[in-house]
Parts: structure tokens; sequence; C-alpha cells
């Protein structure tokens, strides 16, 4: 609808036509008119379905939810009518973790995704190992990433081990432990 009167709107502003302005002449004019306008909710009987349509929403809300109170724009607390108040149950304090249950403990592994430009750590493990001495390094690696201790909060996260091991293993050579 909104683009069926924009296309009229432009078709009429370029419509310069020719001779003298005979708008409103016809019975058509004012159907067109009616269709630019920005009123365009036929003001006759929408009301009318809306209100009703409002009324049984109103009602059921109230069947459902005896404490519903209907809010008017406009209406101001200041009226005497002292605002109804709710006692708080379980469900409010009950915080829904969906998705961010897993992003978080990624920030481990990414901390660019929250802006942090640094290694994660597994890189960071991976960096650490590379800078042993070159004499022994392989020997040392060996005992190094078999023997890897993970204390603290995150450590206990579902996963954290395998998701390190896999992060370490990537970086190390292939066939290494």
């Amino acid at each position: 609808a909104q683009r069926e009167r924009m296309r009229l709107l432009t078709t009429a502003a370029f419509d310069r036509g020719k001779g003298e302005d005979t708008f409103g002449a016809r019975d058509e004019d004012w159907q067109l008119y009616k269709l630019m306008s920005k009123d365009n909710d036929d003001d006759d009987e929408q009301p009318d379905s809306d209100e009703a349509e409002l009324a049984r929403l109103t009602s059921r809300l109230q069947e459902i939810d005896p404490t519903f109170v209907q809010k008017v724009e406009g209406e101001s607390q200041t009226s005497g009518e002292v605002p109804r108040v709710r006692l708080l149950t379980e469900e409010d304090y009950k915080i829904v973790i969906g998705i961010e249950r897993f992003r978080c403990p990624e920030i481990l592994f990414h901390p660019n995704l929250v802006g942090i430009d640094q290694v994660g750590l597994d890189e960071m493990a991976g960096v650490s190992i590379r800078r042993l001495p070159h004499e022994e390094t392989e020997l040392v690696e060996e005992r190094l990433t078999s023997s890897i201790l993970m204390t603290g909060g995150c450590s206990l996260l579902p996963g954290m081990k395998e998701r390190l091991e896999c992060g370490i293993r990537m970086i190390r050579p292939c066939g290494s432990p």
C-alpha cells in the first residue's frame, strides 16, 4: 500500500498536464486523492472494528490474568488511583541462559570476539612451547603437552579439557601427541 501511494504521488507530481487544472471535476479524481492521502485508513469503518478487537482482547486478557490493568496512553499516575502491585514469584528471579552458555567460554580461545587484541589460550600455550630452547625441544614439548594441568573455575566448564587439547594438537606438528 505504501509503495502504491508513493507511485501515485510521483506520478501526480511529474504529470504537469496540458491546459488548466481540472482536478476534482470528476469522481475518479477524488478516489485518487483518497489513495494518495496519508490517512488512508478508511476512517469510516476501521475504528469500529479496531475498537471491537481491542475490547475483545482486553476481555480475554482479563479472563487469563485477573490482575491485568489496561493502561490508557496519556493517563497519569496522579489520578488518585493506586497502581496494583504484584508479588514477586520464583519465576521473576530466574535468568534464562541460552547460547551465551557456550559463547562466554569461547572468549578464552578467541578474545577478539569481545574486541581484545590478544591470542587465545591454545595459541598462548603454543607460543610458550615454541619459546623453549631448541636443543631438546622435541622431548620437552612432548613432556609438556602430555602433562598440562588445568586449574581454576574455567577448568570446570564442560568440554574445556577437550577444547584445549584440540587447540594444542592443531598447533603441534602432525603425528605428535
